[in-house]
């Protein structure tokens, strides 16, 4: 049980109990060593035990030490010792003055439009920094995003971040992440991308601008489900166009059409804050270099999945899709319209020599019949002229199942 007073590894001594977690327990302590205040994140006694877990705290460490940001607070040591009668293992890290976004929230309802920017611009270049060294957050939340006195962000808890290339640490199955905050790449069980950061983050920015989540249960599974299938309810009327630019530009469902880093959105929201227009994400310009060098006509549609899908810059103008014609709606050629015409002249002229020869032999056909098989056209067009709805086109989505959730709620 630990205590106020009480001394972890001859180093540390606990001075007050900040926050209490599934993990573990993070304390305000005072480093005898050095005098200074430290933040120390406890694991839980019954999870120190636990080799999977002990393996993730150990990647944490490690992963936050490898980041070297002004926007990430910062490791200053991680131990294992024994504490009473138990093993308990230990992180240390820099002790960030503020407030996590989540209990700034508790207390506003919502902030501003310029502090949510200013929030979202620090976040994303803070998340870069873990991209660049190929490291997923795959927990962005309010309760991860520390705001000082002064408006400074820091991001905190890599507990579950992974890197590109590694093992993973989690049970088979799992789906790791926040649900209320989660990509919906991440709740269909694929890997996540720094994209899948930027998704989270702006989820977090939505928060900050409308008061609420943008998908609301009790159930964290049943909002994973409406990350993957459902379109975030529109923000409210007061908040500035491009501060909804931003946001709706991000909440697609395709990470491909997502800006791809938390440097790229950085950008895009230092971009609107200065009143120029929004950037286009890199995956939407890369594919239409792509479709244009394939086929200078070819227009980008929209993506796989259903998606909000990226709006333009505030005062853009944005004419209608270019869209096929119908066959009977293409323009043929002049030459070919003088052919046919050609053809049908000399279709009807001797039409009407045959029709002479037989009403000479008193070969009438009967009046008023009609060949049924020589009229109508069957197709799977609508007698309004719609074509009738794919009923099996809402399939697919879900392919990846749902085997186990360990998310919790911050």
């Amino acid at each position: 049980m630990l205590a106020s007073g009480q001394l972890i590894a001859e180093r540390y001594l606990l001075t007050s109990r900040v926050a209490v977690g599934g993990m573990g327990e993070v304390w305000e302590a005072s480093d005898t060593r050095l005098d200074r205040t430290v933040a120390v994140k406890i694991l839980k006694a019954e999870l120190s035990g636990d080799a999977e877990f002990l393996h993730r705290f150990r990647a944490e460490a490690r992963t936050t030490a490898s980041l070297n940001h002004h926007g990430v607070a910062a490791v200053h040591d991680y131990g294992e010792t024994v504490a009473g009668e138990h093993s308990i293992a230990f992180l240390v890290m820099e002790f960030v003055e503020g407030d996590p976004l989540a209990a700034i929230l508790a207390r506003q309802g919502r902030i501003s439009a310029e502090q949510t920017m200013d929030v979202l611009e620090q976040a994303g270049n803070a998340l870069q920094a873990a991209h660049e060294r190929g490291l997923v957050h795959r927990d962005v939340k309010p309760g991860n995003i520390m705001v000082t006195p002064s408006g400074v962000v820091k991001l905190t808890d890599f507990g579950i971040a992974k890197a590109a290339d590694s093992a993973p640490v989690t049970r088979s199955g799992m789906v790791m992440g926040t649900a209320h905050y989660i990509a919906p790449e991440q709740a269909l069980g694929q890997e996540a991308e720094p994209a899948s950061d930027v998704y989270s983050l702006a989820v977090c920015g939505y928060e900050c601008l409308a008061g609420r989540r943008p998908f609301l249960s009790d159930n964290a599974v049943t909002v994973a489900m409406m990350h993957i299938r459902d379109l975030a309810p529109p923000l409210p009327p007061d908040v500035p166009p491009g501060a909804r630019a931003v946001i709706e530009a991000t909440l697609v469902k395709d990470p491909r059409q997502r800006y791809s880093n938390g440097g790229e959105f950085a950008n895009a929201v230092a971009a609107v804050r200065a009143g120029h227009p929004l950037p286009t994400p890199s995956g939407l310009v890369n594919a239409a270099y792509q479709a244009n060098q394939h086929n200078p006509m070819t227009q980008i549609g929209p993506a796989s999945h259903p998606a909000m899908q990226p709006v333009a810059a505030p005062g853009a103008v944005q004419g209608p899709a270019s869209l096929p014609l119908p066959p009977h709606q293409r323009r043929k050629p002049t030459a070919l319209w003088i052919l046919l015409a050609l053809a049908v002249v000399l279709l009807v002229t001797v039409g009407a020599v045959l029709l002479t020869v037989l009403l000479r032999q008193g070969n009438e056909p009967e009046p008023g019949r009609v060949d049924n098989d020589s009229v109508g056209v069957r197709d799977n067009w609508s007698s309004s002229g719609e074509r009738s709805p794919d009923k099996d086109g809402v399939q697919g989505m879900m392919g990846t199942s749902w085997t186990e959730w360990n998310g919790t709620e911050q």
